[in-house]
């Protein structure tokens, strides 16, 4: 059995009058009478193509359809994951080996930028052509990013491949989010978009195996490379679901298509909104990253023309959203509902401080900590298979509660406990069981935060705009993890140079100085000498400079969740619309038309 809704549209050919009302006696099953009723997408007409689709394959997918885009979804899931687990770790390597490591922050950045402004692209994307379409289209980046990295000749092509790669994987990881949305209650939200990070919560401890393997063996080349063959396999099963169930709707006379001219296309994805928005944020971050590896800092004659011109093009985001853009990406309406603001403000001060805190968290464990490859991929995989292994509780609890305000709160606490913690740890005298507590506790709360704050902003709109306000949620997140990223590294690009020639004094040669600057891989002295331990001490007063900022960010969280509404999460798609009772038809109906 399927259920779906009903409104007053035109039904699909056949099916309205083929449905007739009957009662299973024994099995207490009833199917309602709905002949003078109309079978439709509730977003027929003029709503998204792509919510209009998903509404469609629900109402043809049978009845272990839900489960059978799940186990996709955590499918795909286990190979992104892989993917996502071990290709930082091949990109430290590759920065490294073109001994661009000053540089790593910048790069990090631009491509946190792309992961988050092109969100609502995607999402927008797949509302104009549908779920099931889209997914390719990132697929092809994951397999080009890949070849292009793999063969790079120098940092220039290897960081094209870099950023074709970040397009890839937000596509990818925005889709399955907006799936997750598309398909669950209000009450079901949390858990359906946490279980699909099942894989993270152990294929981070897996792969830490195999990028030390690869590192140390055949080369970062051939670990980026093998990820052109496993993503495509991983993708397969959802790509071939969602078009097989969208061809099966279209077949019992769903009308799904969406017939779009140029003007239109570029006016659904609000193009000019998006690049005011994307272009602003890449003029100020950038130059932030790279100005502390400048002679005149900031200074410099283009940084302050960059930093001026794209404040001026997010200020004007506002004015062209409101007066201008037909559809935009971010209705200024989402500001005046606090339960949209409050969740998003949360959402992306909570991204700055992990942002800061983890833009250089790897390399500290190698160069101050003197870990080994694995060792070092599993202290830094602990915060996030912690933060998603416990979002998965957390999703039954708010299943259960059906409230999340206080468990925000309760997120806050904890985050101003391990941020406090941190100082702790930014010391030679910590232990690693230490440091691994405090990546627990700090996973918890970005949990409580993390979830809580999706669910709050996504039930809070209707179903046409799920994908427009998942994008938007995760997008401010990743936004603000990126502007954490690029504070730490203009942090790290002023003033590490100047705390390794205070720390080593004269053992501090040029060259030296230079080279620990630059990379992790060259020229380190071994551990114990009195070299490296005031290397060691040069990072740590580093880190410690990224936990201040850390802390200072999530002080305004006790504002935002006290003024976020408490509201009831209900069995119903969202909390906004008036929606019907769903209607139970059996999938033969539906099928008597194929």
């Amino acid at each position: 059995m399927t259920a779906i809704r009903k409104n007053d549209n035109a039904p699909p050919k056949g099916v309205a009058e083929d449905i007739t009302k009957e009662k299973a006696g024994d099995t207490g099953t009833e199917v309602v009478d709905i002949e003078q009723q109309h079978i439709t997408p509730t977003s027929q007409g003029d709503d998204a193509s792509g919510s209009r689709k998903i509404e469609a394959i629900q109402a043809v997918w049978g009845k272990h359809g839900k489960l059978i885009i799940i186990l996709a979804l955590c499918f795909s899931m286990i190979a992104f994951e892989f993917d996502n687990s071990t290709i930082y770790t091949y990109f430290v390597y590759a920065q490294s080996n073109f001994n661009q490591i000053a540089a790593l922050a910048a790069v990090k950045t631009a491509g946190g930028l792309c992961f988050a402004v092109l969100k609502p692209f995607v999402a927008k994307l797949s509302d104009v052509f549908g779920r099931g379409e889209t997914y390719p289209v990132w697929l092809l980046f994951y397999v080009v990013a890949a070849i292009l990295c793999a063969k790079a000749p120098n940092y220039e092509s290897y960081a094209a491949g870099y950023m074709l790669h970040m397009f890839a994987q937000t596509g990818v990881n925005t889709m399955n989010d907006i799936l997750a949305a598309d398909v669950s209650t209000a009450r079901q939200r949390g858990f359906a978009v946490q279980l699909q990070f099942l894989p993270y919560v152990f294929m981070p401890f897996t792969s830490a195996f195999v990028t030390e393997k690869v590192v140390n063996g055949i080369g970062w080349r051939w670990g980026i490379g093998m990820l052109g063959i496993i993503m495509p396999v991983g993708l397969a099963p959802i790509i071939y679901f969602l078009l097989s169930w969208q061809r099966k709707a279209a077949k019992a006379g769903w009308n799904t298509r969406n017939h779009i001219t140029i003007y239109k296309f570029f006016s659904e994805l609000d193009m000019g909104g998006m690049s005011l928005f994307s272009g602003g944020l890449a003029l100020i971050l950038l130059p932030a990253t790279l100005a502390g590896t400048l002679t005149t800092g900031w200074k410099t004659g283009w940084v302050i023309a960059c930093v001026l011109i794209g404040g001026l093009c997010l200020i004007a985001l506002p004015f062209y959203e409101r007066f201008v853009a037909k559809h935009p990406f971010m209705p200024t309406r989402y500001l005046k509902d606090l339960n949209i603001t409050m969740a998003l403000l949360l959402y992306s001060t909570d991204g700055i401080a992990f942002g800061v805190t983890h833009s250089y968290f790897y390399t500290w464990c190698i160069i101050s900590r003197g870990y080994s490859i694995r060792n070092a991929v599993f202290i830094t995989a602990v915060h996030r298979a912690v933060q998603f292994l416990f979002g998965i509780i957390l999703g039954a609890v708010l299943y259960w509660t059906r409230r999340y305000k206080w468990l925000i709160f309760a997120g806050v606490a904890i985050r101003f406990l391990s941020y406090g913690l941190m100082f702790r740890i930014r010391d030679s005298s910590s232990t690693t069981a230490e440091i691994i507590i405090v990546q627990i506790i700090q996973g918890i709360g970005d949990a409580l935060i993390g979830t809580c704050s999706f669910v709050a902003s996504t039930v809070a709109v209707p179903h046409k705009e799920v994908a427009q306000m998942t994008s938007l949620a995760v997008c401010l997140s990743t936004l603000g993890s990126t502007i954490g990223t690029a504070i730490g590294g203009g942090i790290y690009t002023s003033y590490f140079k100047a705390e390794l020639a205070k720390d080593l004094g004269p053992l501090g040669t040029p060259v030296l100085i230079e080279s620990v600057f630059n990379s992790i891989t060259k020229s380190l002295p071994p551990m114990g000498s009195p070299q490296r331990t005031a290397i060691a001490t040069a990072y740590n007063r580093i880190m410690a400079y990224f936990t201040y900022v850390a802390f200072g960010s999530v002080v305004p969280g006790v504002i935002f969740a006290w003024y976020l509404p408490d509201r009831k999460l209900t069995d119903t798609h969202n909390l906004v619309e008036d929606q019907e009772p769903t209607v139970e038809v059996d999938e033969k109906v539906v099928n008597k038309n194929n």
